[in-house]
This record gives structure tokens, C-alpha cells and sequence, in this order.
């Protein structure tokens, strides 16, 4: 083992940087893709959250109108528990409800979009990954044929020695 042997470590010592670099960038992209997911999923809860306080925040108002308009009706001298008066607490009760509604359901919307986009993150990490080691493979499987073809041919012209 001389001087020959320089060219053949430094060959496979390329190979092996080379292949760790291509395991690694999988590695990081996967990591990377992961944190985006979870942000994603954080996102998510924060926004069915949200809803849910709005929709609470919807409710109480509601509340506060309906005591407000019984309190003018009944200062204007209409009873309270007459057919006009139940129309009129039905009917605020019936749209902050549905406001509730549609703020809790926009809510789980913008949240169950969310939750795609980190599945999606979660699968691009994985085929990140997967990328890294084919990639690390195929560099192994290339290189390793190119320093066999470089021996037989460093071999076979000093002679077969």
C-alpha cells in the first residue's frame, strides 16, 4: 500500500462526506417539514379556539340585547309576555345563534385547512427523508462503481501487478 492507495481513500472518503450530506439534507427538510406541521396544528386549535370564544362572545351579547329589548318594551308600556315581545326575543336569540353557528363552523373550516396543510408538511418531510437516503444510495452504488472501474483500471495498466 503506497502512494496508489491515496487516490482510492480520498475517493471513498468523498463518498462517504457525500452520502452523509445527502442522509443529512433528507434529515433536515423531514425536521423542518415536522416544525411547519406543528405549527400548522397549533394554528389549527388556536383557530377552533377562537371560534369557540367568539361564538361564547356572540351569546352573551345576545343576552344582553334580549334583556335590553324587554326592558324598552316593557318601559313602553307592551307586555312582555305577550306574542309580539316572545317574536321579537325569539327572533334576536335565533340570529345570535346562527351568528354563534357560523362563527364556530368558519372556525373548524379555517382549523380542518390547517390540519391538511400539516398532513401535507408531515408527508413532505417523510418523502424528504426517504429522498435523502435513495439519493445517499445512489451516490454510494455510482461512486463505488466508479472507484471499482478506476482500480481495475489503475491495475490493469501497471501491468496486472
Amino acid at each position: 500500500m503506497g502512494v496508489a492507495a491515496i487516490p482510492a481513500i480520498v475517493q471513498w472518503g468523498a463518498l462517504a462526506l457525500s452520502a452523509g450530506a445527502a442522509i443529512y439534507q433528507g434529515e433536515q427538510q423531514k425536521d423542518y417539514n415536522n416544525y411547519l406541521a406543528a405549527q400548522a396544528d397549533a394554528d389549527a386549535k388556536a383557530e377552533r379556539g377562537a371560534a369557540m370564544v367568539e361564538a361564547e362572545r356572540i351569546r352573551k351579547a345576545s343576552k344582553k340585547q334580549r334583556s335590553e329589548a324587554v326592558a324598552a318594551l316593557a318601559a313602553s308600556g307592551v307586555d312582555v309576555s305577550s306574542s309580539t315581545a316572545l317574536k321579537i326575543d325569539e327572533e334576536i336569540a335565533r340570529g345570535a345563534e346562527e351568528d354563534a353557528y357560523l362563527t364556530l363552523t368558519g372556525g373548524s373550516d379555517r382549523a380542518a385547512r390547517l390540519n391538511a396543510e400539516a398532513s401535507g408538511a408531515r408527508y413532505a418531510g417523510k418523502q424528504a427523508q426517504t429522498a435523502g437516503y435513495i439519493n445517499a444510495g445512489t451516490s454510494l452504488l455510482n461512486s463505488g462503481s466508479n472507484i471499482g472501474r478506476g482500480w481495475k483500471r489503475t491495475n490493469s495498466l501497471s501491468g496486472g501487478r
